[in-house]
């Protein structure tokens, strides 16, 4: 049985493994998490929030995202190798896109490097598109970054311009 829950500061050795195991996850401090573990019982700081979710007794994997206005940033998700493939991160991405909603946001936007296709593709499969490029954005190696958007449940579909420049719809 999988359980998604708030970030507890028992929680944060686990987090700071999975970091370790996944290169491509944001790399943060043992106090950012300190932070945001101790803020709230919703593991809410400033605005932001970081949710684990465990399985078999253990932290499988953990999400970080921040909520401003109606705007979502989705700040890191990453996933211990021993669970990946399982549904993991797709379940915490779903909650977390449900969450975001919920919270008045109706887009959520992330950053990913531009050679992570593993990644990429997980979040294309989510919904998400590229909307514009980083230069620069990664260090250690330094990489840029493909900003990748996704409207939330509840709001209009966008409606793709046209690349020959006509909108709406003419029949002839």
């Amino acid at each position: 049985m999988s359980v998604v829950r708030p970030l507890e500061p028992s929680d944060i050795d686990a987090v700071l493994a999975i970091t370790a195991d996944a290169p491509e996850a944001s790399t943060w401090s043992r106090e950012a998490y300190e932070r945001l573990a101790s803020t709230t019982a919703c593991g809410q700081y400033e605005q932001g929030f970081c949710q684990v979710m465990e399985q078999e007794g253990r932290v499988a994997g953990f999400v970080c995202y921040r909520v401003t206005g109606d705007q979502a940033e989705l700040l890191n998700l990453a996933v211990h190798p021993s669970f990946r493939r399982q549904g993991v991160g797709s379940q915490m991405l779903e909650e977390t896109l449900a969450a975001t909603a919920r919270q008045g946001a109706t887009r959520i936007f992330l950053e990913v490097r531009h050679s992570n296709t593993p990644a990429l593709r997980f979040y294309e499969r989510h919904g998400f598109q590229v909307c514009g490029r980083r230069p620069g954005y990664y260090a250690n190696p330094p990489e840029d970054a493909l900003e990748l958007t996704r409207q939330l449940p509840g709001e209009e579909p966008l409606t793709a311009p046209s690349p020959f420049g006509i909108s709406g719809s003419h029949s002839s």
